[in-house]
Order: structure tokens, then sequence, then C-alpha cells
């Protein structure tokens, strides 16, 4: 027992001065159900002898993590962890660190009997599970063979994957009396009594890891499943601890980008919709965030509701209003329309100002909405009587006989004459 203890001890050193391996759980993604079951005792795994010395490999993952990793190995028959120091061990030829010529353990997990920490005070929360999903072959298996009998086949499935010392195969069919016929012939002859283990199948998991809470799932913020959960800020749900893997049940959904904003959802981002100012924030509470989006008013030289219901050019001018999703969240172009023809205006000559007909002309300028923005009515006046010439811009003459002159003015009758008769 002595031996062992400094065994573990002295590994475990020189495994931590190399560096504890940190293998990346996205790349290796659990597809067996191996049906764990915690052996009495704390510590990592030993034999009947309270012995070690088997094939393994040290990872630097808490317990759950550690368990996916040995679901996802078909080599792996049993697991040893403790989440509080985040160490943990992989009873497996896959990748071994270890005492890797001896895989006793790997062709039969029976032989694993207990957890023991002899004295390691750091292991001493520790458990050690062991795969359960495993029975004996009944008869011989012999070299060619795509047939096997064991002893028990009931946790067994069409399609289940089933492993005899290295060699994997399929299931393809499972009949009575516990026969079993597989994908493809098996390359070695096996006796009696020699190991079947499960592996590769889409079975929920039944490991149950009392003691080893579980963390919280994506999209949720907490110590641990066991101390709570709670959605990130733009993420609403409920996640509540459960003792069958994935250990929580419930979920963090991402909520949807409010109205009158746009984006993938809050968590990612929201922004105002084009004519709208303001922001959207995430938030722990309900309804999961914060927006002050709203409508900006019509800008100047325009009239309508707001922006994004829609602006026009007040009449007399010309141009557009467009929504923008950036300040001031709107582009206009509403420039006012220069007095028309035979008017102009004082002192600024645009139509919303006012225009008037010219000295001569009579009529009126008023602005609209439509183009050219503007109705113009100014028509030349006609020489007054006792004048001649084209009309009153142009220029009139007394008519022959008559003294005077004709002017043009701006209002009514939009000349002066001052012609008179001539006496004898």
């Amino acid at each position: 027992m002595r031996f062992a203890r400094l065994s573990f001890i002295l590994l475990e050193c020189s495994i931590l001065q190399r560096g504890w391996s940190s293998k990346a759980l996205s790349k290796r993604i659990p597809t067996t159900a191996k049906d764990f079951r915690a052996k009495s005792g704390n510590g990592w795994c030993v034999d009947s002898n309270g012995i070690e010395q088997t094939a393994r490999t040290f990872l630097k993952l808490g317990c759950r993590s550690v368990q996916n990793e040995c679901e996802a190995d078909d080599m792996c028959v049993a697991f040893a962890c403790e989440s509080s120091i985040g160490m943990s061990v992989l009873y497996t030829k896959t990748d071994c660190k270890a005492n890797c010529g001896a895989v006793d353990w790997v062709n039969n997990p029976s032989l694993i009997t207990a957890g023991s920490y002899n004295g390691s005070d750091k292991w001493s929360g520790s458990k050690c599970y062991v795969q359960s999903a495993v029975t004996d072959v009944k008869n011989e298996v012999a070299a060619g063979s795509t047939s096997l009998t064991v002893s028990d086949a009931s946790f067994l499935a069409v399609g289940d994957g089933l492993r005899i010392y290295s060699e994997v195969k399929t299931i393809t069919q499972i009949g009575s009396g516990g026969v079993i016929v597989v994908a493809t012939p098996f390359a070695g002859s096996y006796r009696n009594g020699a190991k079947v283990m499960k592996v590769k199948t889409g079975r929920a998991l039944r490991i149950a890891l009392k003691g080893h809470a579980s963390g919280c799932p994506p999209d949720a913020t907490g110590a641990n499943v066991a101390a709570g959960c709670s959605c990130n800020a733009g993420y609403s749900g409920t996640v509540a601890e459960t003792q069958v893997q994935p250990y929580y049940s419930g979920s963090c959904s991402a909520i949807a980008c409010p109205s009158n904003s746009n984006g993938l959802n809050v968590p990612s981002g929201c922004s105002c919709n084009a004519g709208y100012a303001g922001t959207v924030t995430a938030t722990t509470a309900a309804p999961f965030y914060t927006s002050t989006c709203s409508t900006v008013s019509c800008p100047s030289n325009s009239a309508g509701q707001h922006v994004p219901a829609g602006c026009s050019c007040k009449a007399g001018y010309a141009g557009s209003v467009a929504a923008a999703t950036t300040s001031p969240f709107y582009t206009s172009s509403c420039s006012a329309v220069t007095c028309p023809a035979n008017s102009a205006g004082s002192p600024v000559n645009t139509v919303p100002a006012g225009c008037a007909c010219n000295a001569g002309w009579s009529g009126s300028v008023s602005a609209v909405t439509s183009s050219p923005f503007y109705i113009s009515s100014c028509a030349v006046v006609a020489c007054p009587t006792k004048s001649a010439g084209a009309n009153v811009p142009t220029g009139c003459s007394c008519n022959a006989g008559y003294s005077g002159s004709v002017s043009a003015v701006t209002s009514s009758p939009f000349y002066a004459s001052s012609c008179q008769a001539v006496a004898c």
C-alpha cells in the first residue's frame, strides 16, 4: 500500500512538472453511454489489492468534463476526479501517460474495485467512476466470425458499438439468448468470459456525480448548477439542477431585438431602425433589455408625423427626406425654390419667403408641394388707353396728340399713365 501511494504521488508530481493536458472538449464529442457507477471509498481507482498500476492519463479538468472525455474514448473504462482542484485521471490506453503497458483494466473494468487516496489529502474528496455497461462472452468467438453470444444483451441495441479488447464493432442485429451480429468480422478470437463493453451509442447518459456540482450551461453564469445559475444579460430562461447528464434542465434563450430596432438578437447587439434615435442594452431582468429607440421629428423645411412615417418638403421647397441609422438619423435635401420668371422676392428671392410679380405684370406666385413647387399667374399688362406698345413691361408710348408717359408699377393696375390730350 505504501508503494502504491508513493508511486502515485511521484507520478503526479512528474505530471504536474510537465504540465497537465488541457484538451479542448469541442474536439471530442461524447458518443457513448457507458453507464458509469461510483465505487466505494474516496480517491483514485484501485484494484482489490489497493494498487493503481495501470494505463492512464491525466487531465486538468473537473468531473463533468472528464466524464465527457471518457465517454468519447472507446478505450476508456473509468475515471477519477476532484472538481475542487480541477484534476482528474482517465483509465485508458489512449494518449497514455503512465503504466501504458498495463492494460488489464482497459480489457476488464471489473478489476477496479474501489477508490483510495492513501493519505493524499487533495484527493480525499475525489471519486472513482467505472463503466458498468459490460457483459461477458458466453461462447468462444472465432477469428473471422461476425456473431457472438453474450451473457447479458439487455443494455445493447442495434446501432450500438461494442468492444472486446481493442476491437470495436457495430451491432447490426440482436437475437434471442444474447446472440449478437456485428457489421464486420472479428480479427481475433476470444475465449469465454472475455469482457464485452458498450461504446458509441446515442443513449442518454446515466451517471450521478454526487457531490460534484456541474458547471453552468452556455449563456448562463454562476459558480455551478447547485449554487444557482442565472441567464446572462439579454437571455431569458431558467436553469435547474438534475441528477442525469447534463445535470441541469432548462436553457437560456437569446431575446430577439425589440420593436423599432434590428440585429441578430439582444446579446449580439441591436441597433435602432433608420429614423430612430437611442440604444438597446441587454439586462438580466424582464424583458431582458432596455430600449430608448424613439422616432426622430421631421427636420426643418419639411412636414410629417416623424421621419420613420415619412416627411415631405414643405411647399416651396424642392428635395426629399430619407431615414438614416446615423445621427441625426435622417438625410434632407429640402431647399427653397427661387422665385420664378417675371417675379421677385425681397429681401430673399425664394418662393417660401414670398414672390411678387414684377412691375408691369399682374397675378401672383404661391408655394406648393409638387414640382415645380410654385404656381405663378404673372402675366404682362397691356398698354393702357391713350398709349401704344407691345405691353407695359416692354414699354408704352402716349398716342399721337397726347403728351405724358406710361411706367410699370407693382400695384394694380400695374402701370402709371399721364397721357393727356394736347390742347389745340
